[in-house]
C-alpha cells in the first residue's frame, strides 16, 4: 500500500509546515520580562524600556500593570503626559524623561516603591494604531534588610540570656525553696503558739473552777 505512493511518506504533513512559522511567530512576539529588584525604603526605582530610536509625531508610550482593574500607570503623548486615567496608587509617583520620544528611552521612574508595587509592567509604544515596541518588566519590591547594629545587639542579648539564664533559674529555685521552708517554719511556730495559748487558757479555766468549788 505504501509502496504505491512513496511521496506520501517522504513529504511531511501540510499542517506541520504551516504550524512551524506560526509557532515561531507567536514565540517571537512574546517579549521576555526583565526583572528589577529594589528595597522598599529606596527613594525610587527605574523600570527600563528602550525603543528602536525616536518615534514619529502622534506616537504614544503607555505603561500598564497587568491584572489590575485600572492598569494605567503612565502615558506619554507626543506633546505631554496624559495622566487623566492613571491609577490612583501611582498618582504623583511616576515620571519619564522629557525627551523620551526623541531619544527612544521610554524608561519609567517610580518613586517611593512599596511592597504592593511588586508585579508585572508593560511598556508599549503605539503609532497610527500599530504597536511599534513592547517591553515587559517584572518589579520585585523587597523588605529592607535589618541593619548590622540590630543584628549585633540581638546576638549579644541572646548570648547574655544563654550565659545568665542558668544563674537566674538557680536563683529562682533557691528563692522558691527558701520561701517554701520559711512558710513551713512559720506554720509550725504558729501551731506551737496556738497550742501553748490553748494550754494556758485551759489551766486558767481549771483554776477558776477549783476556786469556785472551794
Amino acid at each position: 500500500m505504501f509502496s504505491q505512493h512513496p511521496d506520501i511518506m517522504k513529504s511531511p504533513p501540510v499542517f506541520l509546515l504551516l504550524g512551524v512559522p506560526v509557532l515561531l511567530g507567536v514565540s517571537a512576539a512574546v517579549p521576555q520580562p526583565s526583572v528589577v529588584e529594589v528595597y522598599e525604603e529606596e527613594e525610587s526605582v527605574l523600570l527600563p524600556c528602550q525603543g528602536q530610536g525616536p518615534v514619529l509625531s502622534g506616537a504614544a508610550v503607555v505603561w500598564n500593570r497587568k491584572n489590575f482593574q485600572n492598569p494605567s500607570v503612565h502615558i506619554r503623548l507626543s506633546i505631554s503626559d496624559d495622566l487623566s486615567e492613571q491609577n490612583q496608587r501611582y498618582r504623583g509617583r511616576t515620571s519619564m524623561r522629557p525627551d523620551a520620544l526623541q531619544t527612544g528611552d521610554f524608561s519609567l521612574t517610580l518613586r517611593n516603591p512599596t511592597l504592593t508595587d511588586s508585579g508585572t509592567y508593560t511598556c508599549t509604544t503605539h503609532s497610527a494604531g500599530r504597536i511599534l515596541n513592547q517591553t515587559v518588566v517584572e518589579l520585585r519590591v523587597r523588605s529592607p534588610p535589618l541593619p548590622p547594629e540590630f543584628c549585633v545587639l540581638t546576638f549579644r542579648l541572646l548570648l547574655h540570656l544563654i550565659v545568665f539564664c542558668p544563674y537566674c533559674i538557680s536563683a529562682s529555685l533557691m528563692m522558691s525553696i527558701y520561701c517554701s521552708r520559711r512558710t513551713a517554719s512559720d506554720a509550725a511556730v504558729s501551731m506551737e503558739t496556738a497550742q501553748h495559748v490553748s494550754g494556758e487558757q485551759a489551766g486558767e479555766r481549771d483554776a477558776v473552777v477549783t476556786e469556785y468549788n472551794f
